[in-house]
């Protein structure tokens, strides 16, 4: 193809600029080198425009700004497109896992030692360790948070050792506890309020899975397990799924529900980096052959079949004399 300042020498600069121009939008079409000029001709002769369509002709941008906005609502999250993870996550582990290490790791630097001792005593009071449940009277000893006894004055004794009813000689477990919560919130104002920032990470991840679950239209119940198609066919997609390495993607899920403690696991985790693999040899120009051989080896038994060719006495005797 002729440069353009070579061919502005050859003819006028603006026919060779229009020319150039014409030249480059047509290297956009996919296959054009391999046309030639009259198929090229006749396949424009044929094509259709957007007359008579003025909003369709009036458009600056592919995909409109509501058109967008509607297809990330039915199809997105935020605005984005939906990743595996956004549907089915918690299976992997996606902001779960970590948040649940966040707060054993946050519990474990908060005293929270005498609020695990009323929750013990709550325990305690309903497996008849103080006393019948039911009938009463509940007796907390003394040195327990709420001690005092409890009757079954208004429902079951251990209602009572709850709530610390009026007929009671300890203020209640539930109000013990609620009191401890506020002195905990009081003392360890940022690992509460992280602690509230793990779970209301995980509640909008269970939210979230079962919107998109229902929009996909998902039903658990009715799943086929251990459908031997749709598993050969994961399989078969494990390397494509592998070069998807995008938060929350495909690489990310099967890599997160891979048990790699197994071989089998393990053997999951290695095909999805065959992907990868795959596609860098690939870019390189290098060809892999990983075919597996029809063949088995050692070879299988054959069957006895019955004879498909004649003996030489078999065909002697069938020569016409």
């Amino acid at each position: 193809m002729i440069a353009y300042d070579r061919l502005s020498q050859i003819v006028p600069q603006d026919q060779a600029l229009a020319a150039k121009a014409l030249a480059t939008g047509l290297q956009q079409i996919t296959g054009i080198t391999n046309l030639t000029l009259p198929v090229l001709a006749q396949a424009v002769a044929n094509l259709q425009t957007t007359v008579n369509l003025p909003q369709v002709s009036a458009l600056t941008q592919a995909v409109t700004v509501t058109a967008a906005d509607y297809l990330s609502n039915i199809a997105g999250t935020a605005g984005s497109p939906v990743v595996v993870c956004d549907a089915l996550g918690i299976a992997a582990g996606y902001k779960v896992t970590d948040n649940f290490v966040n707060t054993t790791l946050t519990l474990a630097n908060t005293n929270v030692a005498y609020l695990t001792t009323v929750y013990e005593t709550m325990n305690n009071v309903v497996i008849d360790t103080y006393g019948n449940a039911i009938t009463g009277p509940v007796i907390i000893p003394s040195g327990l948070p709420a001690a005092g006894t409890y009757y079954a004055n208004a429902g079951t004794a251990a209602d009572s050792a709850m709530t610390g009813d009026p007929g009671s000689t300890g203020p209640g477990l539930i109000p013990v506890a609620q009191t401890e919560i506020g002195n905990i919130l009081y003392s360890n104002t940022s690992q509460v309020s992280n602690l509230n920032s793990y779970f209301e990470s995980m509640a909008a991840q269970v939210t979230q899975e079962q919107t998109i679950q229902s929009a996909a239209q998902i039903d658990f119940a009715n799943l086929v397990g251990n459908n031997i198609s749709s598993v050969c066919s994961l399989v078969g997609s494990l390397p494509t799924y592998g070069v998807e390495a995008e938060a929350g993607g495909q690489a990310q899920f099967w890599e997160g529900v891979a048990n790699i403690a197994t071989f089998t696991g393990q053997a999951v985790v290695a095909v999805l980096r065959e992907g990868v693999n795959l596609t860098a040899l690939s870019a390189a120009g290098i060809q892999t052959n990983t075919v597996v051989p029809s063949a088995p080896n050692p070879p299988l038994a054959q069957a006895n079949l019955i004879p498909a060719t004649y003996t030489a006495n078999s065909a002697a005797n069938t020569v016409v004399k």
